[in-house]
């Protein structure tokens, strides 16, 4: 029995032993990810600022980056200054550091930190970093703050439609018992349902469950991902804000990352990992494509629908001049203002019509119940 146990621990090849230490580490890195505290947006903004500070006034970048680890609290963030730190002593780049971290800084920070360091210039990039991620956290705030509140007042209507359905209108249902022939279409059509949801509350938990998964699942299926990209630019509601701010995103980060001295096939590779919208990282492909076959940058815009015309003739006055990393922060900037006057706008627009909506259920509800009591009254006298 020994023989076969030291034969089989014989096969085994240095490889493979040396193997098992690292797969048992990786997935003990996993799981301790999975039950850490999430490390927030706000967080890498603070610490992106910080370093970009302290390189500035001079401090070297192991005591910066020691500076900031001990002045965090999030531990996760803390373990990964700490690898940071202990790779930064062992020769190694802030850049490559930083890739082993992709949950934390994604291809455009490590992209645009590697130019800096190559250019001697990495506060500054830091900087520009802060700015390009500060940009971001004020737009995703816009959305947020605009789809809150009617979002809220769809949740708050459908608690109070289902409580007046099961808890108040049953207490009705004995009035008109029997008298369903002079009752509103309205009105028996809501008894019915409030039947219904008693009797059989538990299929419609099941049946909405069971849509949310149903959702979810196709939302992160290829299928559902194309058809929500291909209606973000074509429906006309959304449309329009919708391509500005895929436009936006996407001059910005070419901007800041041709300012950074970027080479134009690198930065139009990263730009397109950070576009959702597959439509749009088509295009990049294809601006990718026709500069590497030596054509100008501006060509394929001009072919373009999703992207409006004044951007495609100041990116080719931009090319013409050769400007056109400014030019196209400048756009970006622009557009900015742009998408925050429309967001403001849709969000005053929104909550009124959101309050008409509920209204308008609260009024038909109210009014199937009240408007038959009058008629008995009536009918009794």
């Amino acid at each position: 029995m020994a023989i076969t146990v030291n034969q089989k621990t014989s096969n085994l090849s240095p490889n493979s032993v040396d193997a098992r230490p690292k797969a048992v580490a990786k997935r003990l890195s996993r799981i301790t990810h999975l039950f850490s505290k999430p490390i927030k947006t706000r967080e890498v903004i603070f610490f992106t600022s910080q370093l970009s500070l302290m390189l500035e006034i001079g401090t070297p970048l192991k005591n910066a980056l020691t500076a900031i680890r001990n002045q965090t609290k999030n531990d996760a963030f803390k373990k990964v200054i700490y690898t940071m730190v202990h790779d930064v002593e062992g020769g190694h780049q802030l850049s490559e550091a930083m890739k082993r971290h992709p949950r934390v800084f994604n291809s455009v920070f490590i992209s645009m930190v590697k130019a800096g360091e190559t250019g001697g210039f990495l506060h500054e990039i830091l900087l520009r970093i802060v700015e390009m991620q500060e940009k971001r956290q004020v737009l995703l705030t816009q959305i947020r703050s605009a789809l809150t509140y009617p979002i809220f007042l769809c949740i708050l209507g459908s608690v109070v439609v289902v409580f007046v359905l099961v808890g108040v209108l049953p207490k009705f249902t004995a009035v008109f018992a029997g008298k369903e022939h002079i009752l509103p279409l309205t009105t028996r059509f809501l008894m019915a349902l409030s039947a219904s949801l008693r009797g059989y509350w538990w299929v419609y938990l099941m049946g909405c469950s069971g849509l949310v998964i149903g959702l979810k699942l196709f939302k992160d299926s290829v299928q559902g991902k194309t058809l929500i990209d291909w209606s973000s630019i074509k429906l006309p509601l959304i449309a329009g804000m919708s391509n500005k701010i895929n436009t936006c995103s996407m001059l910005r980060t070419l901007g800041h990352l041709m300012e950074s001295a970027v080479p134009i096939l690198q930065a139009l590779d990263v730009t397109r990992d950070t576009i959702k919208n597959q439509y749009f990282g088509q295009f990049i492909e294809q601006i990718q494509e026709h500069v590497r076959q030596g054509g100008k940058f501006a060509q394929p815009f001009s072919n373009y629908p999703f992207v409006l015309d004044s951007v495609k003739q100041m990116v080719a006055t931009g090319e013409e001049i050769g400007d056109l990393p400014n030019v196209m922060l400048r756009l970006a900037k622009f557009y900015d203002a742009e998408v925050d006057r429309e967001l403001k706008t849709l969000s005053s627009l929104i909550e009124p019509v959101a309050l008409i909506v509920m209204g308008a259920v609260v009024g038909v509800i109210v009014s199937s119940v009240i408007l038959p009591m009058f008629k008995l009254a009536n009918a009794l006298h």
